[in-house]
């Protein structure tokens, strides 16, 4: 899928974040902290691993967005709500990367020392922090600030929005093949 303008990225991800909560509804202990076996995260640890994550991205394009700034770097059109020059998309990585078992860095690794209430705080504070970036981000053209992505290589700040909303696809996808492991349903009490 293409993206158009920065208010489709964050609607596109404000949408996904919508599935990923409905994907926890109604959890016992038991499920929130479940592994299958030892080496697997639990839905705690992915929602850790989410807020971590974010958050960092968060982090990122402050100081993107910061430096951009005081270069003079601002959108051609002026207008926020003007659409891209070119659409923008991270089909193409995304599907590269689909069936990949990929290793978290080690600052986006769950310490497995917060309950599933606290990483959803967190989680909740670092789309947030995101969120009052939007208007910076409107102002510049984003397409020349890029970061290397672990995994994709160096993308631009509208790929790396659209990437919080991917990965979060991404980990709600392993909670509902985790919510079908042998042995969740009876942790149904715990």
């Amino acid at each position: 899928m293409s993206y158009n303008s920065v208010a489709e990225i964050y609607e596109a991800i404000d949408e996904s974040r919508s599935r990923l909560l409905a994907s926890v509804e109604r959890l016992s202990a038991g499920q929130e902290n479940f592994r299958p076996d030892p080496e697997r995260w639990s839905i705690t640890d992915i929602f850790e691993h989410l807020s971590l994550v974010e958050g960092q991205i968060a982090r990122l394009f402050h100081v993107m967005l910061s430096k951009a700034e005081a270069a003079g770097a601002a959108r051609a059109e002026g207008d926020a709500d003007a659409p891209f020059a070119a659409p923008v998309s991270i089909e193409h990585f995304v599907e590269a990367l689909r069936e990949k078992k990929l290793q978290s860095p080690d600052g986006a690794r769950p310490g497995g020392q917060l309950s599933l209430a606290d990483a959803l705080a967190r989680l909740h504070d670092s789309r947030a922090a995101l969120h009052s970036l939007r208007p910076r981000l409107e102002r510049i053209d984003g397409t020349a600030l890029r970061y290397p992505h672990p995994a994709a290589g160096p993308i631009d700040i509208y790929q790396w929005l659209l990437f919080v909303g991917s990965h979060e696809d991404r980990h709600r996808l392993q909670i509902e093949a985790l919510k079908q492991s042998p042995g969740f349903a009876a942790n149904a009490e715990g």
